[in-house]
């Protein structure tokens, strides 16, 4: 996931990703579209990678990820997003994501050598509670 790195099988901060992430949700709260938000923050990204971005509540934090940004810059950047579609016309109407906040982590009972393999061994173990 874009802002964090995976080390030893939990999820930390990537502090030169996640300054893009924080900018990203800024400068979009702040007026810019997608796309020159991505690009105020120093990346070139398409406007349906920002959206994707944009609608990641994980950046908010969760029981693995650390939080990058605040429920209230989430919920501004959401809501002008949402406005934005809608406002523009959009055929399909956007409604908020939901924000799960809580989640089940088993017990790893296996360890691979390969870091691609464990990370995604611990990412099957997470299963999202409702």
């Amino acid at each position: 996931m874009y802002g964090y790195k995976i080390i030893n099988g939990r999820a930390v901060i990537d502090e030169q990703e996640a300054g893009i992430i924080v900018s990203i949700f800024n400068g979009y709260i702040s007026g810019l579209s997608m796309k020159a938000a991505a690009e105020k923050a120093g990346v070139s990204m398409q406007h349906s990678t920002v959206n994707r971005i944009l609608m990641q509540d994980i950046y908010i934090g969760t029981d693995y990820y650390p939080a990058i940004i605040s429920r209230e810059t989430f919920a501004k950047a959401n809501g002008r997003r949402l406005y934005r579609a809608n406002l523009h016309g959009c055929k399909k109407r956007y409604t908020a994501p939901p924000i799960h906040k809580e989640f089940n982590l088993a017990t790893a009972e296996t360890h691979h050598n390969d870091p691609a393999e464990q990370a995604e061994y611990i990412y099957s173990l997470i299963e999202v509670k409702t």
